[in-house]
């Protein structure tokens, strides 16, 4: 066989395999059990038929299906990491306790589905690798799960625009790693936790807050502590008696 053909049959074939390892990398096949959970959710917000219907059963979900992502590598090989609804898809309902069943699930959205009811599940307190969760702008109601604000790991949390009732969860103190909080417009009551030191972004405006403002807070936006019951404190004007 003349050199010439024998380089060009070489070169080929680690071709074929640079794009079959490529192609095997950036798709991971699916787990098999976090694909039940996630068909589970699709039966609860409309089956087959309903929003969800390229979560198909014979299809793969790292793959094939919308608004799902998969890790590449370690033990998060083919898990589910990343489930990010679009805003207004049209979903409705609650939100089902079955994504508590995702133990590798790190960025969360379902945002502005203002048919979107109900409570946050506690099960959320399961997921010990979230980092980012958004529910702002649903119809939720309910106490904040204490449950949430224990998985260390959370850096991002976006509850706004909601009907959330009762206290901000204490146990938001031990989160070291919270970089943004944002629990405004809703009808949050009590008053408020000292935060971590980390924090680079607070909003918890349009409220029912009363009581000091944590001392730690004082150099953020006064916007981000207006329209409470009786919020008091340094960056508001109105001092505490």
């Amino acid at each position: 066989m003349p050199t010439l053909l024998k380089l060009s049959l070489i070169y080929f074939t680690l071709l074929f395999s640079y794009l079959t390892l490529t192609t095997a990398t950036d798709f991971p096949p699916c787990n098999a059990q976090d694909k039940a959970v996630l068909l589970k959710v699709r039966d609860h917000f409309g089956g087959p038929n309903g929003r969800l219907s390229d979560w198909e059963n014979d299809t793969d979900c790292c793959s094939e299906w919308s608004f799902v992502a998969c890790g590449t590598s370690g033990r998060a090989y083919g898990r589910i990491d990343s489930v990010t609804f679009s805003r207004s898809w049209g979903l409705s309902g609650t939100i089902p306790s079955d994504f508590g069943d995702l133990p590798y699930l790190g960025f969360f959205i379902l945002a502005d589905n203002i048919n979107v009811t109900g409570t946050i599940p506690k099960s959320f307190g399961k997921l010990k690798n979230l980092y980012h969760i958004e529910l702002d702008t649903n119809s939720l109601t309910g106490p904040i799960p204490n449950e949430l604000f224990k998985l260390k790991k959370l850096k991002e949390v976006d509850l706004s625009a909601n009907q959330l009732s009762g206290p901000i969860p204490p146990s938001v103190t031990s989160l070291l790693s919270l970089s943004q909080f944002n629990v405004s417009h809703n009808k949050l009551s009590g008053s408020i936790p000292p935060m971590p030191k980390s924090l680079k972004s607070i909003d918890v405006s349009n409220n029912q807050l009363c009581g000091p403002i944590p001392s730690g807070l004082k150099g953020f936006k006064r916007a981000s502590f207006e329209h409470n019951k009786c919020l008091c404190g340094p960056p508001l004007a109105a001092g505490c008696k």
